[in-house]
């Protein structure tokens, strides 16, 4: 058996068109090597005196060797000695061209191949005629040689040379006397040589070379096939009966040598004849001048070439030449393109196979564009090639093709059909999976829902079943295996369904078959009728009733079958007995075939083993339940006895049983291995185990983290014998007021020793302690949280000292600036000196008396968060609707930051919607406080994070709308809002009646912006997007949970679109009602001016540039005076401070109250700056003499990029490793003043610290004693 499958082994064969063709052709490149126009024709003379002086000898120049050689008699063929293969000792010839009496003549021809396969003698021969034949060219002077005959084959040969190149070798004999043999080969293995050369015999009339017909014109002709290397090809026989081809002109062409016809299996150029294969012969008769490729005998060489190898593949293969993919398939690729043949040939791809184009499409570019080739295995498509969608599987590649110039030309798709592989193995699997499923069924009953099971398991090939059991007669000592038959038609139950929708006619509970003719009765009696062969219904072949079927929910891919089939199960002993049916639909993208209904059989026989099982096993519990019956009356007897002996016993149980069962703890016995044999109803309820598993898995209902624990300790119980305590958890929990209750339990158990030590049995219970532990789980949860918020509690106290003191530090320093100019301003004598002075004196108070507004604005709006909370946190804030326009709430916000926007020098742009000026909206119900402080946070944000970019831009947006899904802003992520209260707001009495309309407002600016991570903690409370957020930018973290809060009061959500390092936008919209202007007294803010509508989707209400600060002035006004002297005039030290502060106003002001004392100030934003600055001091190693002269640092502590600790810690180290040659005094300068907070900043290397907010006078006496304390230590160390 196994040598036929072996044997069995399929082989596909495929034989590629022949023909001929003339290799002279227009279509045989002439670069090719070994063509005919690549050898020059001899003139007969080579003087031009001679040519001319002879009468006609111009037109005998005009002869061409070739017309000679194809009216000479003899055998004549020519090799070109350049050519290499010709220089190789062994080996057929290269020929360059043979003459017809060479073709006709089979025994020369044999010869000259030199085919003599295991004949050495003859190998002998040809090798030296082959040797004679090379040497024909070494003549030492170059000219043309004649050899001497020579003797081979029973023939005389001569051979000339030409121009020292070409070899004219001859047969002196003529092709008449040569008889034509058959096309077996002339030299046979058992003769000799010369008996073989002499003993030809005549089968068919000899040929000369003047019967060779030779037409015009015929541009595919017979050749001698050339090898890519240039050799003949040996066994290659040309039919001596057909005329040879010869193209033949009547002019004289000197240039140009004539070739013979020569064999080729090129399709694209053989001529069309009856005898080609149907495919070639189809693909030759295509129009291909229509297709993107035009006519055939325009095609590339590129194209010829694989476009052969394509038809010459024996499995299927598809070509898709150029950008268009024009398909060229073979012949066995036709069977997967069904009847997308012929009309596929020369088609575009993604016309041919538009459905499969969307997934095939990015495969196709890939390949073109990247060369990128891929494979794929079992694929599946959804194809349209047999005129409806078809489930298939298929694998297949695509390769790209490069061409000459090594850009793409087209695509190579090998493919394999795998679709009744994959059926056959999908159906397998079904029939599996209802083994597996039936296999469980213990009765009947449950056998036939097992099915329905199993069935289920393959959507695709069983849209929708019906699954019925013959009905078992009640009287009938029958087996239910042979309850149904042809001569007495069964009564049919519904067991299950698949598909079909309840209340559907076709659900049918019960059916006689006998009378019924409800559902699919009638085919069911078919069936039976028909020796129990399946019924097909086939809308195809009209069988199928349209609308029995309609309303069916369809499995799989949710369309309708296009057949049914209806098989009855049949009992395994081979009667026509049914013992129930099956109603299955067909997959409706699968043809009903040999496939299907082998699987259909398959099955019916599988129903059959597997339900003669289950009524086996039936039949063995009948038997089993009789012997049981004789078995009980005999033990009665006994029981009789034994009950009275038993019942003591049994009291005594009892009594423990009913201890065991209300006993609040669950109880349990076990043996010497630690086996449970007894446990109370409370045990189980403690522990949920299964009761239908085995007691002794009861470890397995505990939690995996606690369960190594328990069973360490239950080892000890067992194998060191001693008691035991230990607390766990079961894998039940319960729920109480949507919280998840962990049931612990606290076990105890002790083990019962015998008189030898051993154990004898263990008891033990186990208590539930889950209240207990539930209790300590809520006091850790309540300690964590009190924790936390005590952690957040002091970390918005420390945000807002910090927030609180830095202004007032500024404030109070540039108090005493102004003050200090004014009173120490004297008046020189020289006007110009007084005017420049006043100039200077202004633009200093200038600046500082804009700086206290900014700080003294940020101060109070840090309050005004906090008081805002408050309300918040108390339920006291409410929205209080008044009549506003709101273009001049907008307006009115934009004024209060005008000098914020100038000092931060930053462009400011408001704009409104046209569809707001559309809509006709002018004064509304609103309420402008609220709305003004949501405003200004967002404002706030925009400038504190957009002052520091080189990119400085603010634009506020008004809209409106009717409806929120109006608004299609991209990107805008609202946060969901979670107020339980969601009535609109403007239904109330106080909104008026007037429309109701949404205003939507937007803060775009060209800051930081956002990732995603950062975005999530927006909108929360006391959260920013980073820790470092504070740090860098300042704010409690209140602004955007204020403004939630205050639009979703409002009616409305906020959201936000940002992109790092980009921007951000900040959206809201809150709800309103249209209403009537006021009177003028009643108005709560100055009237808007009218709006006049701009082309395009918004109009430009305003655009504001930043104007110079006061600083700005100062800078080109008044040139920085030179550096103070080390001494005042008054006897007082001056130094050279380092200012390392992130704040540029506290920067500015330091430096400036520094400075108006007569110190001299650098400053660095971080302290990765100013580690900058200490190495181009005099602290730094090898800067001792020439570097700057630093006193002290004042340092920030909270700083981006690198905090004051940090870089406080890094002096240190580079004090201790010799980089910094001394010590450097550094005061601590921060606005947190907790003990704990300036320990730290001592700990890191902080000489002292300054907190926030102080004066310069108090200032400067630190300066004095840190500088004086460090040099006095510095000539201590010295010394």
């Amino acid at each position: 058996m196994l040598k036929t499958v072996w044997d069995g082994t399929e082989v596909t064969t495929l034989k590629l068109a022949r023909g001929t063709v003339n290799a002279a052709s227009p279509a045989r490149s002439s670069s090719t090597p070994g063509s005919w126009s690549s050898i020059e024709v001899a003139t007969l003379n080579r003087s031009p005196d001679t040519q001319t002086s002879i009468p006609g000898l111009q037109v005998l120049q005009n002869v061409g060797i070739l017309e000679l050689l194809e009216q000479d008699d003899r055998p004549t063929f020519i090799v070109d000695a350049l050519n290499p293969v010709n220089s190789t000792p062994t080996g057929p010839f290269s020929i360059l061209y043979a003459n017809p009496a060479l073709h006709v003549s089979d025994s020369i021809r044999q010869l000259v191949y030199g085919d003599f396969q295991d004949n050495q003698d003859g190998k002998t021969e040809f090798l030296n005629f082959r040797t004679w034949v090379k040497s024909g060219g070494n003549a030492t002077d170059g000219l043309d040689a004649f050899l001497p005959s020579y003797h081979y084959g029973g023939v005389n040969w001569t051979c000339s040379t030409l121009r020292n190149r070409f070899r004219f070798v001859s047969a002196n004999t003529s092709a008449a006397s040569i008889t034509h043999t058959s096309s077996e080969p002339l030299l046979e293995r058992e003769a000799s040589f010369e008996s073989r050369s002499r003993g030809l015999t005549p089968i068919v009339q000899p040929q000369t070379p003047s019967d060779v017909i030779i037409p015009d014109g015929d541009y595919f002709g017979e050749v001698v096939e050339m090898g890519a290397d240039g050799q003949v090809q040996p066994g290659v026989d040309n039919d001596v009966g057909d005329p040879t081809v010869i193209h033949q002109t009547n002019d004289f062409m000197p240039e140009a040598l004539i070739s013979l016809p020569q064999p080729s299996f090129d399709w694209t150029r053989i001529p069309l004849t009856p005898d080609l294969p149907d495919h070639i012969h189809f693909a030759r008769t295509r129009d291909w001048a229509s297709t993107p490729l035009g006519p055939i005998e325009e095609w590339s060489p590129e194209l010829r070439t694989i476009s052969n190898m394509v038809m010459g593949s024996p499995h299927p293969v598809a070509l898709y030449w150029g950008r268009e993919f024009t398909v060229i398939y073979n012949e066995a690729y036709v069977a997967m393109a069904g009847r997308k043949h012929p009309k596929l040939m020369g088609s575009r791809y993604q016309d041919a196979w538009a459905e499969v184009w969307h997934e095939m499409q990015s495969t196709f570019e890939s390949a073109w564009e990247s060369g990128q080739a891929t494979m794929k295995n079992d694929d599946r498509f959804i194809v349209r090639r047999d005129g409806y969608d078809e489930e298939a599987f298929f694998s297949w590649s695509i390769v790209p093709l490069v061409g000459e110039d090594g850009t793409v030309v087209g695509l190579y798709n090998p493919a394999f059909e795998n679709t009744r592989r994959k059926m056959a193995e999908r159906m397998m699997l079904t029939l599996r999976e209802v083994g597996e499923k039936t296999a469980l069924a213990r009765d009947i009953k449950s056998f036939w829902r097992q099915v329905n099971k199993g069935l289920e398991f393959n959507e695709a090939d069983v849209p929708f079943n019906l699954v019925y059991s013959v009905m078992e007669e009640q009287e009938s000592d029958i087996c239910s295996m042979h309850s149904g038959s042809w001569m007495n038609p069964p009564q049919l139950n519904l067991e299950a369904s698949l598909g079909v929708p309840l209340g559907h006619p076709c659900l049918v509970e019960f059916l006689d078959l006998k009378t019924s003719t409800e559902g699919f009765a009638p085919y069911m009696r078919e069936s039976m009728s028909n020796h129990g062969r399946p019924v097909t219904l086939s809308a195809e072949q009209g069988t199928l009733p349209e609308d029995l079927m309609n309303g069916f929910h369809w499995r799989g891919g949710g369309e309708p079958c296009r057949s049914i089939v209806i098989f009855p199960v049949h009992p395994t002993t081979g009667s026509e007995s049914v013992v129930g049916f099956i109603v299955m639909g067909v997959n409706p993208r699968r043809p009903y075939d040999e496939d299907y209904q082998l699987f259909i059989n398959l099955l019916s026989r599988q129903l059959a083993t597997s339900l003669a099982s289950v009524v086996l096993f039936e039949d063995e519990i009948r038997r089993g339940q009789r012997a049981a019956q004789m078995a009980m009356r005999d033990r009665q007897e006994l029981t009789e006895q034994l009950h009275i002996r038993t019942r003591e016993v049994e009291e005594s149980e009892l009594k423990f049983t009913r201890m065991a069962e209300f006993a609040p703890v669950g109880m349990f016995i076990a043996d010497q291995q630690g086996h449970i044999t007894y446990s109370n109803d409370m045990w189980w309820d403690l522990s949920r185990h299964n009761r239908s598993e085995s007691v002794n898995n009861w470890m397995q209902s505990v939690k995996d983290e606690d369960r190594p624990a328990l069973e360490a300790v239950w080892r000890r119980l067992v194998y060191e014998k001693v008691a035991i305590t230990h607390e766990f958890r079961f894998k039940c929990s319960r729920h109480e007021g949507g919280i998840i209750i962990d049931t612990w339990v606290l076990m105890s158990a002790y083990p019962e020793k015998n008189s030898e030590g051993g154990i004898k049995g263990i008891f033990g219970c186990i208590t539930n302690i889950s209240q207990q532990k539930f209790a300590e789980q809520i006091q850790t949860q309540r300690r964590e949280e009190a924790v936390e918020l005590k952690r957040q509690q002091e970390n918005f106290i420390d945000i807002t000292s910090h927030e609180m003191r830095n202004p007032l530090s500024a404030i109070l320093q540039c108090a005493d600036e102004i003050a200090g100019t004014l009173t120490t301003y004297n008046f020189p004598k020289d006007n110009s000196e007084k005017s420049e002075n006043l100039k200077l004196a202004l633009a200093g108070c200038l600046e500082a008396a804009n700086t206290i507004s900014l700080c003294a604005s940020h101060q109070k709006r840090i309050v005004d968060d906090i008081l805002t909370l408050s309300k918040l946190d108390s339920q006291l804030l409410l929205v209080t609707p008044v009549d506003v326009q709101p273009l001049a709430v907008v307006q009115r916000v934009l004024k209060m930051f005008e000098g914020e926007l100038n000092t931060n020098g930053i462009e400011m742009k408001f704009q409104v919607k046209n569809r707001y000026i559309d809509m006709g909206v002018d004064w509304v119900k609103l309420d402008p406080s609220r709305l003004l402080q949501v405003l200004i946070n967002l404002m706030t944000n925009a400038i504190k994070f957009t002052q520091s970019h080189p990119k400085r831009s603010i634009v506020v947006t008004l809209d409106a709308s009717t409806d929120i899904s109006e608004m299609t802003e991209p990107g805008v992520t609202y946060f969901q809002s979670d107020r339980s209260d969601q009535n609109d707001l403007t239904d109330q009495r106080d909104w008026g009646a007037g429309a109701k309309i949404n205003l939507h407002f937007s803060v775009q600016d060209t800051g930081r912006g956002l990732d995603e991570h950062e975005r999530k903690l927006l909108f929360q409370r006391f959260s920013q997007a980073t820790p470092r957020t504070h740090v860098q930018y300042g704010g409690s973290g209140l602004g955007l949970f204020i403004s939630r809060i205050l639009t979703e009061l409002q009616g409305g959500q906020i959201g936000v679109n940002s992109q790092k390092g980009v921007g951000s936008t900040f959206s809201f919209y809150i709800k309103s009602r249209k209403t009537n202007a006021p009177s003028t007294e009643n108005k709560a803010l100055p009237s808007a001016p009218p709006l006049t509508r701009a082309p395009g989707s918004s109009t430009t209400i305003e655009t504001r540039q930043p104007k110079a600060s006061g600083r700005e002035i100062l800078s080109h006004s008044v040139k920085t005076s030179a550096p103070q002297p080390r001494y005042s005039d008054d006897g007082r030290r001056l130094f050279d401070v380092l200012i390392v502060e992130d704040n540029l106003v506290n920067q500015k002001v330091l430096q400036r109250s520094l400075r108006n004392v007569g110190n001299h100030t650098k400053v660095a934003n971080h302290g990765g700056e100013a580690l900058e600055v200490l190495k181009g001091s005099r602290y730094w190693q090898g800067n001792e003499t020439s570097g700057d002269d630093i006193s002290i640092i004042l340092m920030d502590l909270e700083m981006p990029v690198m905090d004051g600790m940090t870089c406080a810690r890094k002096i240190r180290e580079l004090e201790r490793d010799g980089t910094i040659v001394s010590h450097i005094p550094i005061i601590a300068v921060t606005a947190y003043a907790r003990p704990e907070q300036i320990e730290n900043a001592k700990a890191a290397g902080v000489d002292d610290v300054i907190s926030k907010p102080f004066r310069i006078p108090e200032l400067i006496p630190r300066i004095e004693q840190l500088v004086e304390t460090n040099a006095h230590c510095a000539e201590t160390t010295e010394a």
